[in-house]
């Protein structure tokens, strides 16, 4: 089974596994092709700011853990095997020149291309490959992302070299989609770091404060400096392989600095200096000025992204210290699939998307984001704002509602008033936006809800560790579409199974049959039918309702108009997946 790092919380923890946005992976032959339309030949030269929130940590691909090291690490100084082109919306070979995926999706054999280089001059060949993977997976080395995305089913790929064009990976087992982990896979000079890993100090190289010189790369730009906790600047990689359509050596620009800035208000006022160039996941705030003003930074709206807004309930028997949970009136509740669905009826969800989010949101009736179009369920079933049906549920479970000097009052059967504190990231502007309408919502059905607005470390130790809350108003974010990325939420056993986490066998039959399905899809190469059976596992979420689901946020980005062949994606790095082509014009 695919792990469970192919998920993440927003603002909390990265997983940089992107996969296909087909209902399955190319099965044969594939070879590069032109997929760049609308992307015009740029000029050389120049340079450019992109905003990132925090400081890059490494500048090793092995120790990447967060969103700007990976960016770094994955993205812009290392090349992979295989990557996804994020405006034709499918994989295309980039170190590799092809890959033909064996008839039994067991096997993958690469042909690298002719005249790979580093950019200190020495050959790429299937060694370098081959001692990446075989470094990422020594405990050693201490990687604490790209190792478990590589993994497949707990075990390791196996590698059989030919030539030093040529090798087969061997997967474990089969899987739908290998390109899912052929494109974690980012290739690192052997000659450079073989020294380091045969004495077990991988884990000590490359560090942020580590010598740039030393830093040999494979991707579109090197390590030119770096000022740790405020920016890394970058320069052209002169041995880059890819080429334009013209001919001419790519990358276009001659420098890209990443520059930390945190504060939203302090990167719009440099976007408006013209001393930044462009940054991605602008505020709704932000977003509407610059619509409407005349300057040379323009807003863009990519549309909803990959992930979603949610809230769930505690359904967990017991807290961490050991306070009993099953019995109580709120466990009663929130285990009542009437209950939950009655919650979701009473949410207002095109209210949020076109009033409290200005537009920039799409409403969601299921796990999967609004954003990810191939897989989500055309036909699902959908809760929408409907207060009578709410009541109706409500009455069915055995709530009743009483007046208290025209106040509505709603109280379960055996008396007990029905209120609740929903627990938000305090960091997170929109979400407690979304909770203060919720709370409206829900005041008309008589519910008296509460908002605890909590540092988000707080918030996950919440629902990850103590289990001690009663609902939470937060969400999932993926860096991928394929279903094997949703692992960690549907799986029982996960750690990120938000509402009854690590589950050492199934609580429900409900949850036991997504168990079952999921598995089942995981090794079904024919399209339609691991469709059918992911479909069937949406329809269960949707009835059963454990999230809440509200809305699909949309990536929204801002950039000044001199950037050339800006076409900012909804999955990750957003702006940054066709560095290699944007130019000043």
């Amino acid at each position: 089974m695919p792990n469970l790092k192919r998920i993440h919380l927003i603002s909390f923890m990265i997983l940089l596994c992107l996969a296909a946005l087909g209902c399955g992976g190319p099965v044969g032959n594939s070879t590069a092709s032109n997929t760049n339309a609308g992307i015009v030949t740029g000029k050389r030269g120049g340079a450019a700011t992109y905003r990132v929130t925090s400081p890059v940590k490494t500048l090793s691909y092995f120790l990447a853990d967060d969103e700007p090291s990976a960016l770094l690490t994955l993205f812009l100084i290392n090349d992979r095997l295989v990557g996804l082109d994020h405006q034709a919306q499918k994989y295309v070979p980039l170190l590799a020149e092809s890959y033909t995926v064996g008839a039994d999706g067991k096997t993958v054999d690469v042909v690298l291309r002719d005249g790979l280089k580093f950019s200190d001059g020495k050959p790429i060949t299937t060694a370098d490959v081959e001692f990446t993977l075989k470094a990422v997976y020594d405990e050693r080395t201490k990687a604490p992302l790209f190792r478990d995305a590589l993994l497949i089913g707990g075990k390791p790929i196996e590698t059989r070299v030919a030539d030093e064009k040529r090798m087969q990976f061997v997967l474990p087992d089969v899987v739908p989609v290998p390109e899912n982990y052929l494109e974690n896979l980012a290739v690192l000079p052997k000659h450079a770091l073989d020294n380091d890993f045969q004495a077990g100090k991988l884990a000590e190289s490359w560090t942020i404060t580590a010598d740039p010189a030393t830093v040999v790369s494979s991707g579109a730009f090197i390590v030119d400096s770096v000022a740790p906790g405020e920016r890394v600047a970058l320069k052209r990689n002169p041995n880059y392989w890819k080429k334009d359509e013209a001919g001419n050596q790519l990358p276009y620009l001659d420098s890209l600095t990443l520059e930390v800035i945190t504060d939203p208000n302090n990167a719009l006022t440099r976007l408006n200096q013209g001393t930044l160039d462009v940054a991605d996941r602008i505020r709704t705030s932000d977003y509407a000025s610059l619509r409407s003003a005349n300057g040379p930074v323009k807003a863009h709206d990519a549309g909803p992204g990959q992930a979603s807004d949610y809230m769930w309930f505690n359904m967990n028997a017991a807290k961490a210290s050991g306070e009993k949970l099953e019995g109580t009136p709120k466990y009663k509740w929130f285990t009542d699939k009437r209950f939950r669905q009655a919650i979701g009826h009473a949410v207002d969800r095109k209210s949020i998307a076109a009033n409290t989010l200005q537009g920039l949101a799409t409403p969601v009736f299921g796990f999967v984001p609004a954003g990810n179009k191939n897989w989500l369920d055309a036909n699902l079933k959908r809760a929408e704002y409907d207060l009578e049906r709410s009541r109706a549920l409500l009455r069915e479970a055995g709530f009743v509602t009483r007046d208290n000097a025209g106040k509505a009052e709603l109280f379960d059967a055996e008396g007990n008033r029905v209120e609740f504190t929903l627990v938000v990231p305090t960091e997170n502007e929109p979400r407690k936006l979304m909770a203060a309408v919720i709370q409206e919502d829900l005041a008309k059905l008589g519910i008296a809800m509460q908002i605890a607005p909590v540092e988000f470390k707080n918030l996950t130790e919440r629902w990850s560790t103590s289990f001690d809350y009663d609902a939470i108003l937060s969400g999932l974010s993926l860096t991928a579409t394929d279903p094997s990325s949703y692992v960690g939420l549907l799986q029982s056993s996960a750690g990120l199974h938000q509402w009854r986490p690590k589950q050492a066998t199934p609580a429900t039959e409900w949850e036991a049959r997504i168990d079952r399905l999921f598995a089942e899809q995981s090794k079904e190469r024919d399209a339609a039918a691991r469709k059918q059976k992911f479909n069937e596992i949406q329809a269960i979420m949707a009835d059963e309702m454990p999230i809440v689901p509200i809305v699909s946020r949309h990536i929204v980005s801002a950039a000044n108009e001199r950037i050339g062949n800006l076409s900012p994606s909804t999955i990750l790095p957003f702006s940054m997946w066709n560095a290699d082509r944007l130019f000043i014009k």
